[in-house]
């Protein structure tokens, strides 16, 4: 088990913000479009909510090591920010420094909006301004590598002998595209064997986190080929409707984590460094591309980006940068 890093005062103040502000089961559409909610500092999921609390205890840790005089959240500025910044180049793609950026404006809105007004005006981060260093991380441990079908099916067959429940969920990321959440809840009744875009069957992704969907959002995914469903038929075999793809004992989803440190053994044991940053979320990049190029014979670029985005659960209206990380070729 990972050791627990300590909380430090600075973390706690940045862990509390971001808890109070969680709004799971608020519609963030509707929130949207409604031009008297501030969404600043509004956290529409549990998922988020960890990403910014994990995020704000390590900024906390930082500040306390490298800015001991910091003892209140308003009193940080962009010095700070951008010296956080670049101490984690190091060990993080670019993608990833943007993304921290992006969560640092968030956990200040959070903190802004439980401050009493007084300190409201102190308030300065200035996440705007500050410059995202560039990553000194080595370009062949970016999380951006895809993991091709072939290095997938050796992973699944190795987890199949050392623990066959996580290999059934890598399965249905790599022949579904899925992220590890959606994977691990993924239930023998959400698959289909007729139907679907290529009518050879469709996964069902179902809303709420218990269906794993991110942001609680629905979707279909269709089965591409024929190997893809004798793939699945395989996973069901056996099991009742509303048993899970990947179960532990006694009947309960497998978790997360467990299923993700499975696969990287393996693919450490196979492939050493290669793939050590990345698991189920590249075998979605893999998938995604092999559903553009599929879809792509029928329809126009823009159509085909459209429903790529639907596939892997981004919004049809993210256009080219829905897909950017995810499909390397767009002819």
């Amino acid at each position: 088990m990972q050791k627990q890093l300590p909380k430090t005062h600075m973390g706690k103040q940045l862990e509390h913000a971001v808890r109070a502000s969680n709004t799971f089961g608020h519609s963030k559409r509707a929130d949207k479009f409604n031009d008297a909610v501030n969404t600043d500092w509004k956290v529409y999921s549990d998922k988020y909510t960890d990403d910014l609390v994990n995020l704000g205890l390590d900024f906390g840790r930082f500040l306390t090591k490298e800015f001991p005089h910091i003892r209140n959240s308003f009193e940080i500025g962009p010095k700070e920010i951008e010296a956080f910044l670049e101490k984690k180049s190091f060990t993080c793609a670019q993608d990833t420094l943007k993304t921290q950026l992006s969560r640092l404006w968030k956990i200040e809105k959070c903190c802004m909006r439980i401050s009493c007004s007084k300190n409201k005006k102190k308030f300065n981060w200035d996440t705007s301004n500050v410059t995202v260093p560039e990553s000194k991380k080595d370009a062949k441990y970016r999380k951006n590598k895809p993991i091709p079908l072939d290095v997938a099916k050796v992973a699944i067959a190795d987890l199949k002998e050392k623990d066959s429940e996580a290999g059934n969920a890598v399965a249905v990321s790599a022949y579904a595209g899925t992220r590890v959440e959606e994977s691990s809840c993924l239930k023998v009744e959400n698959v289909h064997f007729s139907g679907g875009e290529f009518n050879l069957g469709w996964i069902n992704i179902i809303e709420g986190p218990e269906g794993g969907a991110k942001n609680g959002k629905e979707r279909f995914i269709p089965i591409l080929n024929k190997e893809y469903q004798d793939v699945f038929k395989a996973l069901v075999a056996g099991k009742k409707p509303g048993d899970y793809i990947a179960a532990k004992e006694g009947g309960g989803k497998l978790s997360t984590a467990r299923i993700s440190d499975a696969l990287k053994k393996v693919l450490k044991a196979r492939h050493g460094d290669t793939y050590l940053y990345n698991g189920c979320h590249a075998m979605r990049k893999t998938f995604a591309q092999l559903y553009y190029d599929i879809t792509r014979k029928n329809h126009t670029r823009k159509e085909t980006i459209s429903k790529t985005n639907l596939v892997i659960g981004h919004g049809k209206n993210r256009g080219e940068q829905g897909i950017d990380r995810y499909v390397a070729n767009r002819h």
